[in-house]
């Protein structure tokens, strides 16, 4: 075989080993940075869940005691508004009642 053809065949072989070598380090790269960016993908996308989630277990919170405020606050209304009636009632309960006391003796100093 000529002396530059087995130069050239070499050089070729060469390059072909070296070509091989930087696709291999390229694929690793790119394998590891597109793991770096599905890690940080994950890490972003577990935050955004737990934040999520923090805020329904507040808004569960926030909903659940201002609806046992709530409940409190119509049963203390429920218990003044009764209390007052009955208060009221017995009041024009007396008013009557002395009314026709009243009119009884002016029906008394009449007769």
């Amino acid at each position: 075989m000529d002396k530059r053809r087995n130069i050239l065949l070499v050089w070729k072989d060469f390059i072909k080993q070296e070509k091989n070598a930087v696709n291999v380090i390229g694929a690793i790269s790119r394998k590891t940075l597109q793991m770096t960016v599905f890690k940080r993908i994950r890490l972003v996308a577990r935050e955004n869940y737990l934040d999520k989630d923090a805020l329904r277990k507040m808004n569960n919170f926030f909903r659940l005691t201002k609806n046992n405020i709530l409940k409190k606050s119509m049963v203390m209304w429920r218990k003044n508004s009764y209390a007052e009636c009955v208060k009221s009632m017995i009041e024009m309960e007396d008013t009557y009642a002395n009314t026709l006391n009243r009119n009884d003796q002016r029906m008394s100093n009449i007769v």
